[in-house]
C-alpha cells in the first residue's frame, strides 16, 4: 500500500514526458539521434573492417570503377572482369555522382561512408511514415526505428561490403511516405533516385504501384507501374545483353543463365524446378532471418510487403555466400509493413494509435536478441578487435603502400580495396597460385597466404620465388616472413 502513491507519481511523470514527446519534442530529436548513431557506427566499423582486411570483395571493384570515373576514364574496372563496364554489373548511375567527392577523398572510404549515411538517413522517412501516416505514438515509432537500426540485415548491409542498392534505402522509404501522403513531386524525385541506384529496383517500384492504385491515385499508379517496368525490362532485356553478360545481381543468375533474359526463359520452361529452388532450405532460412527480428509483424500487413517480392525472388535466384547482397529492398518493405502492422494491432485514440507496451517491449527485446546473436556487430564477434591489427596485417598494409598507382598489380582479394585506385589491378585466386597466373598483365604481385586454400611453404615457396625471380619478379619484403609475399618487376 505504501508504494501505491510512489508508483502513481512515476506513472504521472512518465505520462507527462510521453505527452511532451508526442506533442512534437520527440519528432525533433529522436529520429535524428538514432540515424546519426547508426550512420556513425556503420561508417567507423566498415572502414575498420576494410583496414583489417575483412571487408567483402565487391568494394574493390566499385572502388576502381568510381576512381576511373573520377579520372574521366571509362569505368571498365579490371577487378570486375575482362572488359566489364560498371553499368553492366548493377546499372547504378548513382555511382557517377559519388565520383565527384571521390576526386578529393579516398574512394573506398567515400563509398563506405556514403553507404553508412544512407542507412542512417533512412531512419527519417521511416519515422515520418510511422508518425504521420500510421499515426503511431512516439514509443511505437521509436521501437520501429530501433528495430531497423538493430536488425542484423541493416548491420550486414552497412559493415560487410559495399552495396549500391543500399544507397537507395532512404529514397525507397521516402517513396512510400510521399506516395501514401500524395505528395507527388517529392514522390517522383524519390522514384528517380531509386531507379538510378539499380535497374532491377524498377520491379519493386512497379509492384509498389499497386499500393498507389489502391490509394485512389489511378493515374500516378499506372505511370509508376509503366516507368518501373519499362526501366527494369529495358535495361535487363535490351541494354544489358547488348553491353555484356554479367547479370545484375551478383554478376550472374546461377544455374538460370548469364542474363536476366536467359533466366526468364529457363523459369518459364521449368516452373516446377523454379518453385523447388525458391523453397530451398537456405532461402527459407534467409527469409526467416529478415522476419524474425520484427516478430513476423509484416505477415499482418501483406499488402505493404508485396513490393519486396520481386527483390526476394531475384535474391533467392542469385544467392551467393554474401548474406548481405540484395537484401536492402526487402528490408525496406519489411520495415514498412511492420509499421502498418503495429497500426492495425493498436487502438485508435483521439489523434494517435495506442500500441500495447508489452508488444513494443517484445519487439525491442527480439531486435536486441537477434542483434546479439546474429549481427556482425554482436559482442560475440568482438568488433572492438578490429582496431588490433596483427603483425601480418601491418606488413600487408605496408606492402600495399609501397606500390605506386601507375604499377599494374595482381593481389589477394582482401587487400584489393587498398590497391584499387589505379587503372590496372587484378584479383588473385584463392587456390595455390601458379607463376603464370600471378605475373599475367602485372608488374607487382602481392599475396596474403592467409587467403589461400593451400599456402606456399618450405621448398614449394622457395621454388615459387625462384621461378618468379627468373621472370624478373624479385621478392622485396623478405623481412616480413612467409605470410605476406610482395614481388616486383622493375
Amino acid at each position: 500500500m505504501s508504494q501505491t502513491p510512489y508508483r502513481r507519481d512515476i506513472r504521472r511523470r512518465l505520462t507527462a514526458v510521453q505527452a511532451r514527446l508526442d506533442a512534437g519534442a520527440g519528432d525533433r530529436w529522436i529520429p535524428y539521434a538514432i540515424g546519426s548513431v547508426l550512420a556513425a557506427v556503420m561508417a567507423v566499423v566498415s572502414v575498420r573492417r576494410m583496414n583489417a582486411f575483412t571487408i567483402g570483395e565487391d568494394l574493390a571493384g566499385y572502388t576502381q570503377a568510381v576512381h576511373l570515373i573520377s579520372e574521366g576514364l571509362t569505368p571498365r574496372a579490371s577487378i570486375l572482369g575482362e572488359g566489364v563496364h560498371l553499368l553492366e554489373v548493377r546499372w547504378s548511375f548513382l555511382l557517377y555522382i559519388l565520383a565527384i567527392p571521390a576526386r578529393f577523398a579516398p574512394v573506398a572510404e567515400t563509398l563506405l561512408i556514403a553507404q553508412a549515411v544512407a542507412l542512417g538517413v533512412a531512419v527519417l522517412p521511416l519515422w515520418r511514415l510511422a508518425r504521420e501516416v500510421a499515426r503511431l505514438r512516439v514509443g511505437a515509432a521509436t521501437a520501429i526505428c530501433l528495430a531497423y537500426a538493430l536488425h542484423p540485415a541493416t548491420q550486414a548491409i552497412g559493415t560487410l561490403d559495399f552495396h549500391p542498392e543500399a544507397l537507395a534505402l532512404p529514397a525507397m522509404l521516402a517513396m512510400v511516405y510521399f506516395g501514401t501522403t500524395k505528395r507527388w513531386v517529392s514522390y517522383w524525385v524519390a522514384v528517380i533516385i531509386v531507379l538510378l541506384a539499380e535497374a532491377d529496383l524498377g520491379f519493386v517500384i512497379g509492384v509498389f504501384a499497386l499500393i498507389i492504385l489502391n490509394h485512389a491515385a489511378r493515374s500516378t499508379g499506372l505511370w509508376t507501374l509503366g516507368v518501373g517496368m519499362v526501366w527494369a525490362l529495358g535495361l535487363l532485356l535490351v541494354a544489358q545483353p547488348l553491353t555484356g553478360e554479367t547479370g545484375v545481381i551478383g554478376g550472374n543468375y546461377g544455374p538460370y543463365g548469364d542474363s536476366f533474359g536467359d533466366a526468364l526463359l529457363e523459369i518459364v520452361s521449368s516452373p516446377l524446378g523454379f518453385l523447388e529452388d525458391l523453397v530451398a532450405r537456405d532461402n527459407v532460412t534467409l527469409l526467416l532471418g529478415l522476419l524474425t527480428p520484427v516478430l513476423f509483424l509484416p505477415l499482418l500487413s501483406l499488402r505493404h510487403l508485396l513490393p519486396a517480392i520481386p527483390a526476394a525472388v531475384l535474391l533467392l535466384l542469385t544467392q551467393t555466400g554474401d548474406s548481405s547482397d540484395g537484401i536492402a529492398p526487402i528490408l525496406v518493405f519489411v520495415m514498412v509493413s511492420s509499421v502498418f502492422a503495429l497500426s492495425r494491432l493498436g487502438t485508435l485514440g483521439v489523434d494517435r494509435v495506442f500500441v500495447d507496451t508489452r508488444l513494443l517491449s517484445a519487439l525491442i527485446a527480439a531486435a536486441l536478441l537477434l542483434f546479439v546473436t546474429r549481427s556482425p556487430l554482436s559482442p560475440y564477434e568482438s568488433p572492438w578487435e578490429l582496431n588490433e591489427l596483427s603483425p601480418d596485417d601491418i606488413a600487408l598494409t605496408e606492402a600495399a603502400l609501397r606500390l605506386d598507382r601507375d604499377v599494374p598489380v595482381r593481389a589477394s582479394a582482401n587487400v584489393l580495396p587498398l590497391l584499387a585506385e589505379r587503372r590496372f589491378a587484378y584479383p588473385l585466386a584463392d587456390e595455390t597460385p601458379t607463376v603464370a597466373s600471378a605475373v599475367f598483365r602485372s608488374r607487382a604481385v602481392l599475396i596474403d597466404q592467409r587467403t589461400l586454400d593451400q599456402p606456399l611453404a618450405g621448398d614449394q615457396l622457395a621454388a615459387f620465388t625462384e621461378q618468379m625471380s627468373g621472370l624478373g619478379f624479385n621478392r622485396v619484403n623478405e623481412g616480413d616472413g612467409d605470410t605476406i609475399l610482395l614481388y616486383f618487376r622493375p
